[in-house]
């Protein structure tokens, strides 16, 4: 038996307490997956992503627990990150008592991985250097989980395999053992005509593109052209600026300058500071550019996202990356980005959108990047919400 879980998931902690009772009937192996990888591969959100249905979560979390005497502490907020707790469980072999431990972590004690000092306690109980979980091994074992899963076709968690069964959900646990213990009364026969259920006909998809489909519930007209006259594109004057401009751009005037110029202190001033952040800052260009990418996304500047994604991607990035981008909420948690995108990714939403950083994601930030590029990071995303603010209120679209 595979059990497939992410600490995520309240519906997996539950389950979780039910795992001697599976093992004696058959032995479980614990597969930890990245619950929003399942997710994007399948084009879902999850139930935290719909807000009724996140109120509903935990109402039924919170019944069932108290139904089946279950100690639950809800965390501080949901969703968090939980790839501090994968990698951990990884390092300590997936041990059920260890994934149980963590699981009461989250949901019995109310701690996330971002509570610095109850996480360095539980590495400490653990007897666990923090160091082991940014491994590449460990990483890897966790994205062939991710890969493994999807192959099986689980699409949700927790899951149980058994053989080419999956069952699905905390509510599917007595299935499974009716499934392990009652073979003769278990409906094989009627779940497979179940199985074989013909497809009706469905709802109409809308053909939207991704880009739309983050502005969808933004009241917008169809303007393609930016809401003021642009300035000609072979501008001569004022010499001396449009010349550094065109230096800076490689001899071309964007639409975005063609704005600009028509307040040369602006232009001036925006030509030498976004200048100076593409061209001399210390912190590495792929960051840099991702960030500008995730502003973009969430701020829903789609003329600053069809500029930057090509550098990211020039910069080390991939075009799959890029479109992951367009679920920001999920992007940084997901093992496909590296440790250092992650964390740019996380500390971009949580700037762009709550103009906060928390200290636990500070902490992390400044620890692994050092002061200076830290600085350089911030400040890039907040030139760049800067940046897409101005696009977005002239309606500069790209072509």
């Amino acid at each position: 038996m595979r059990w497939y879980f992410d600490y995520i998931s309240p519906y997996a902690y539950l389950q979780s307490t039910r795992l001697e009772t599976l093992n004696q009937l058959q032995a479980v192996e614990c597969i930890p997956v990245l619950f929003a990888g399942l997710l994007n591969h399948w084009e879902n959100v999850g139930p935290a992503e719909i807000e009724p249905k996140r109120k509903w979560t935990f109402r039924e979390i919170t019944w069932l627990a108290n139904r089946d005497g279950i100690a639950l502490t809800l965390p501080p907020s949901h969703p968090f990150n939980p790839l501090p707790l994968l990698r951990l469980s990884i390092v300590h072999n997936n041990d059920i008592a260890v994934v149980q431990r963590l699981f009461n972590y989250v949901w019995a004690e109310g701690n996330t991985p971002q509570d610095t000092s109850a996480f360095k306690a539980l590495l400490k109980e653990l007897n666990t250097d923090e160091s082991a979980l940014r491994t590449d091994s460990v990483k890897a074992q966790l994205h062939a989980f991710g890969k493994e899963a999807i192959n099986t076709r689980v699409f949700g968690v927790p899951t149980i395999a058994l053989d080419q069964d999956l069952y699905w959900g905390y509510n599917a646990t007595d299935m499974a053992i009716s499934a392990l213990t009652d073979p003769g009364t278990y409906p094989h026969e009627a779940i497979t005509k179940a199985d074989a259920l013909p497809h009706g006909t469905g709802r109409t998809r809308p053909a939207i593109a991704p880009a739309e489909t983050a502005r969808a519930s933004t009241p917008t007209t169809d303007r393609k052209t930016p809401r003021i006259d642009l300035k000609p594109i072979d501008l001569a004057e004022p010499a001396d600026l449009v010349a550094a401009i065109r230096t800076r751009r490689g001899g071309e005037l964007i639409e975005l300058d063609r704005l600009l110029l028509y307040s040369r202190p602006l232009a001036e001033g925006w030509n030498h500071f976004i200048g100076n952040i593409r061209e001399h800052f210390a912190v590495d260009q792929k960051l840099r550019e991702l960030a500008m990418c995730t502003v973009a996304v969430i701020n829903r500047a789609e003329y600053e996202f069809s500029q930057h994604a090509p550098l990211y991607i020039k910069a080390g990035g991939s075009e799959a990356k890029a479109r992951l981008l367009r679920q920001p909420e999920t992007a940084f948690s997901n093992p496909t980005f590296s440790e250092d995108e992650q964390l740019t990714i996380a500390l971009t939403y949580q700037l762009t959108k709550d103009v906060h950083i928390d200290d636990a994601l500070f902490n992390r930030a400044n620890v692994f990047f050092g002061d200076e590029h830290l600085v350089e990071l911030v400040a890039t995303i907040a030139a760049y919400n800067m940046v897409s603010r101005f696009l977005v209120a002239f309606e500069l679209h790209p072509h």
